[in-house]
């Protein structure tokens, strides 16, 4: 009997797909099960399906009341990327850092009990060694449909809620967090809540879905981005603190290399029209925003992370991640494990001449290796440092900079040079760096570290 090639292909391939039923499915022996207490915190989940519907509703509403029920709660959301779920090694890794956040001695000092809510999609179609590393194309539309779709917006913007409403604006801290095809699917999740804010439709205390957005290694095009830092920028946002950064590697080959063939491939039967750059006089196509990453495209990094010609010496012995988030270090800086029990020290540098809360960085790799290397410990501490300098509840002595206020009149935009005017245009992505309006600081030489409880 003759078996067609292409039901055996079919075959294989579903054989090796990840399941579609959710992984912490509720049922009436056992209601409780997306919710997992664990030493310290509590990890809660939601999972969503292929079209991005919720797969078991009740798993939100076990989330909303333990945020609910839970005292000073700091409830971290993070949405994972591709080649993920919520069965995968990723849940362990999420799992250890809200450990190790856990037991910081600043957190407990300050009441804040952690709650981890992962948000759980299927960043993974297949098993199937060969077949998993090429279904960029379908994962990226799957992590689309999440984002343009309601159950996933609704599920973060509901966490926010109950714990404002719950707790009020002294009583808990929330941060969300997206890695990979997760960070398009944050950036687009808070880019209607920016624009609600920015006309009035929303107040400050609760138009974003997080008090802090952080991205890593987000594998979306910039054009979205470059829209938010112009809107940003135009808006006077400058001396204010971040409420959202993006951190990416630039050892990251899957966005800064693998990215931009994929979509050049896309590129391809799309038109693109010229649009201005963010702090700059300069007209680009919109093809170079859709064909690289918010991290990898010099148009729109205004961070980078530098290190400093200093080491400290770990004060009691703490790992670089206890004393990010135990001490306040000056000008921006943050430390990671080095060698012999010492910290390294480095700054998170404004470069360019573009001052907007949401940070574009530019990462060492020695910091993060690769594209899924989000979870090594200098990593983590780097994440909770970022966490530590925006956060007021736990600066009291040495405060934060200011939210931005969000709702100011744009500055009017200039007209386009007409038929007989020429206006400026970058000759190559290598010459862009735009000459400061004013000279970055330069970091101390002297960096105290200063008790702040």
């Amino acid at each position: 009997m003759k078996f067609p090639l292409g039901s055996l292909v079919v075959a294989v391939v579903l054989c090796g797909c990840e399941h579609l039923n959710p992984v912490y499915q509720n049922t009436s022996a056992n209601p409780n099960k997306s919710v997992v207490a664990k030493t310290g915190y509590d990890l809660a989940f939601i999972e969503f399906g292929e079209q991005g519907s919720y797969q078991d509703p009740t798993q939100l509403q076990n989330a909303l009341d333990l945020i609910k029920r839970t005292p000073r709660p700091l409830v971290i959301t993070y949405v994972h990327g591709w080649h993920h779920g919520a069965a995968s090694r990723d849940v362990d890794s999420f799992s250890g850092w809200l450990s190790e956040i856990s037991k910081t001695q600043l957190i407990r000092d300050s009441g804040l009990h952690p709650i981890g809510v992962y948000l759980g999609w299927r960043g993974e179609s297949t098993t199937i060694p060969v077949v998993r590393q090429f279904t960029f194309f379908s994962r990226k539309a799957a992590a689309e449909r999440l984002a343009s779709n309601f159950d996933c917006y609704d599920a973060i913007a509901a966490v926010s809620q109950a714990a404002r409403e719950s707790h009020g604006p002294g009583g808990q801290y929330t941060v969300l967090i997206g890695h990979s095809f997760g960070g398009l699917v944050v950036e687009r999740s808070v880019a209607h809540a920016i624009n609600a804010e920015m006309h009035g439709h929303a107040a400050a205390d609760r138009s974003l879905p997080a008090d802090l957005i952080l991205m890593v290694n987000p594998a979306s095009d910039s054009i979205l981005t470059r829209q938010m830092i112009a809107a940003l920028s135009s808006r006077h946002t400058e001396n204010s603190r971040p409420f959202l950064v993006s951190l990416t590697s630039t050892a990251d080959a899957a966005t800064g290399t693998a990215f931009p063939i994929s979509t050049s491939l896309a590129a391809t039967t799309k038109v693109f029209n010229e649009v201005q750059v963010p702090g700059m006089e300069q007209r680009e196509s919109e093809r170079r925003f859709y064909t690289a990453t918010p991290g990898h495209n010099a148009f729109l990094i205004n961070h980078e992370t530098v290190k400093l010609d200093k080491t400290i010496q770990a004060p009691g012995g703490l790992s670089a991640l206890q004393t990010n988030l135990s001490h306040n270090l000056t000008g921006e800086v943050f430390t990671t494990d080095g060698a012999n029990g010492t910290l390294d020290l480095w700054h998170i540098k404004q470069t360019g001449n573009v001052d907007v809360p949401y940070w574009d960085v530019k990462v060492d790799p020695s910091i993060i290796k690769n594209h899924g290397d989000i979870w090594n410990p200098k990593a983590q501490a780097m994440m909770a440092a970022v966490f530590r300098m925006t956060n007021p509840l736990i600066n009291r002595e040495h405060k934060v900079k200011p939210r931005a206020n969000l709702n100011k009149e744009p500055t009017r935009p200039a007209l386009v040079p007409g038929p007989d005017q020429s206006h400026p245009k970058l000759k190559s992505e290598s010459a862009l760096k735009p000459s400061p309006s004013k000279p970055s600081p330069k970091p101390r030489s002297e960096v105290p570290l200063e008790r702040t409880r």
